[in-house]
């Protein structure tokens, strides 16, 4: 890259191995490197009472210090608490109690981690801002900026990113989008650093143990709404305590209440209702979900693709069947299971990230093989 005569970046640390190499990386590439981490969550009195939960912990902000020390970076501190309980937490106990399955890293990056970093790089002068986000960044000729999957498919991230504004992209260096795990970690363990051997965090960082239902009762004080399990026939089959105890295409923990067979096939909020059934009713022709980011204008977006319903799915191949305001359905290819309200559907073409939006509904069955006119 040369774009580095002694240009300042601010890089968010958060005490990982990721983000710590990729500070490193821009200070080898010639950068002015300022870290920065960001308290997001309270881990105080979980800290004392279960150990450290994920990511973000005051652990993390004590290890990412560390790693500025050794650098030879500055490092800075900001309380985000107040923003991430609104944007993230908030966000998250919501869609539980209208039957969707929320994504909060996606919420994080949206509206808080890059939104936070383009604030204080105004403020300290950089000129860029940067992450240990596994994704590449593409700078095409005519200035538009798109996110690319890194070079580690297993750690590609390009999916959590696809809300990040162009005007944020404009600024954003990705330094570990071209390495793999094993190849950061090498790096790491070479400079001696202090997370060299950290291991990576696979939970959402404000939830202690992965355990999202004791959080949603016991945190977020969501009380139980009592109502029934019904087949899809419309025959009821018993009773449960909430809908936020499940999710679109579950079968783990269906069997305490007798059902060892079943899915949850779909939830009806307003009558606090979940509908089970058998696996192949999980099957989807396509999926409707609003637009809220791209990265090219409607016209722009071609007939055929490929979609992500969920962060750790595969591409898939799609096309266009309709496009009505801000809302799109896509046609699989081939059918889908599990498409699930709440989760995102990320749009990809040519290996670039046009953008894309939360999942309103899947679609079962997809009639008309032939795509409206987008519009």
């Amino acid at each position: 890259m040369n774009t580095n005569e002694k240009k300042r970046v601010l890089i968010a640390m958060s005490g990982g191995v990721d983000s710590s190499v990729a500070a490193h990386l821009l200070k080898e590439q010639g950068f002015e490197v300022i870290g920065v981490t960001f308290q997001l969550y309270d881990y105080s009195r979980v800290n004392r009472e279960a150990g450290k939960g994920g990511c973000c912990s005051l652990e993390d902000v004590h290890d990412a210090r560390r790693v500025a020390l050794q650098l030879g970076i500055k490092h800075y501190l900001f309380d985000t608490r107040e923003r991430f309980q609104k944007r993230v937490i908030d966000y998250f106990t919501k869609a539980y109690q209208a039957g969707k399955t929320p994504n909060p890293c996606v919420a994080c990056n949206t509206f808080i981690k890059f939104d936070e970093l383009e604030f204080y790089a105004n403020e300290v002068g950089a000129d860029y801002f940067a992450t240990g986000h596994y994704v590449k960044v593409i700078r095409e000729e005519g200035g538009r900026v798109l996110l690319s999957p890194a070079k580690d498919a297993q750690k590609d991230q390009s999916y959590f990113l696809y809300g990040v504004s162009q005007e944020k992209l404009q600024r954003c260096l990705f330094p570990v989008g071209d390495y793999s795990k094993d190849e950061i970690r090498q790096i790491a363990e070479s400079l001696n650093l202090a997370v060299s051997q950290k291991p990576d965090s696979m939970e959402v960082c404000f939830i202690p143990n992965n355990d999202y239902r004791s959080f949603l009762k016991n945190e977020a004080g969501i009380s139980e709404e009592p109502g029934k399990f019904v087949s899809e026939s419309g025959k009821t089959l018993g009773d449960h305590p909430g809908i936020h105890h499940f999710t679109i295409g579950q079968k783990k923990g269906l069997s305490q209440w007798g059902f060892h067979h079943h899915y949850v096939i779909r939830i009806e909020p307003e009558t606090r209702t979940v509908v089970l059934g058998e696996d192949r009713s999980l099957l989807s022709e396509g999926v409707s979900f609003e637009i809220t980011q791209l990265h090219c204008e409607p016209s722009e977006i071609p007939e055929k693709l490929f979609v992500k319903i969920r962060s750790r799915a595969s591409q898939v191949e799609a096309r266009i069947h309709e496009i009505s305001g801000s809302t799109m359905t896509l046609e699989f290819t081939e059918p889908q299971r599990a498409v699930t309200p709440g989760q995102f559907a990320v749009l990809y073409h040519e290996n670039k990230v046009l953008g894309g939006g939360p999942i309103l509904k899947p679609v079962a069955s997809l009639r008309s093989h032939e795509p409206s006119q987008c519009a």
